[in-house]
């Protein structure tokens, strides 16, 4: 690999020797046969988000096996009837206001039932019973309009800013969890088809590693930070809720963007082997 770097390194220090234009035609506008099953599965698996226990979601949002909220690839909640709902969109309606007026997720809690929200099981609790469809369970009450209830969906009393901020501290971990994974999957794929070319004794050439999987990262990073946002704009819309200032969350914008360029980084040296 280390050898393959110093090819690559040269054949880019010749390039813009040669002229900018010839590295700008070889690296973004000459196509090549990039299309890999494999890394295209790496590209398409959505993200699951660990709204915090109580955060009301759209009715029918698509969840994992975990119970947590998948989000598409713009960060939409994805919906049982096939349509999508930005979170903005949701954030900003009349359901969600109420739900949030009256401390209650119902049935349409995303949140985590535990304090790490990769155990979740989506926080549901038992049917309640009666005929104004209320109910209780061990974990709490709420109310929902067919009488489920969402285990503990009502949030603290007297809530403050940093109770609401360490609400959202794990579903952010547990966020960058999945984005460490789907990163390392996408290096080891790009390592293995390398070493895979070689033993083939296939020409390996610098400029269509660079353009398959530059290529690759950009779309991982572009969905990840749509399913950031969703979460972002869920924490935001939470604060204000509560008459607290959005300001409050740029913080995590900031944080992102530092573990953006480490992430970076780190890609950089388990590629050189530096």
């Amino acid at each position: 690999m280390r050898k393959f770097i110093k090819i690559a390194l040269i054949v880019v220090l010749f390039l813009a020797l040669i002229g900018g234009g010839t590295l700008y035609y070889f690296t973004k506008v000459k196509t090549y046969d990039v299309a890999d099953e494999k890394v295209d599965e790496i590209i398409d698996s959505p993200y699951s988000i660990a709204y915090p226990e109580g955060t009301p979601i759209p009715e029918g949002a698509q969840k994992d096996e975990e119970g947590l909220v998948i989000v598409d690839k713009d960060g939409n909640f994805l919906l049982e009837d096939g349509s999508v709902m930005s979170p903005d969109d949701w954030f900003a309606s009349p359901e969600y206001a109420a739900a949030v007026s009256t401390g209650t997720g119902g049935k349409n809690n995303g949140g985590s039932s535990s304090s790490d929200p990769a155990s979740s099981n989506g926080g549901t609790g038992s049917t309640g019973t009666g005929s104004d469809g209320s109910g209780n369970t061990d974990a709490g009450s709420g109310s929902g309009s067919n009488g489920e209830t969402g285990g503990t969906n009502e949030a603290p009393a007297g809530m403050t800013v940093d109770a609401i901020k360490s609400r959202y501290d794990s579903s952010f971990q547990s966020l960058e969890g999945q984005v460490d994974s789907q990163l390392g999957s996408l290096i080891s794929q790009a390592k293995g088809e390398y070493v895979e070319k070689k033993a083939a004794g296939e020409t390996v050439n610098p400029a269509y590693f660079y353009q398959k999987y530059n290529g690759a990262a950009a779309n991982v990073e572009s969905k990840t930070d749509a399913a950031f946002n969703s979460l972002y704009t869920g924490l935001t819309s939470e604060l204000k809720a509560n008459g607290f200032s959005e300001s409050h969350a740029n913080q995590y914008k900031a944080d992102y963007e530092a573990m953006k360029e480490s992430r970076r980084s780190e890609l950089l040296s388990k590629v050189t082997g530096m």
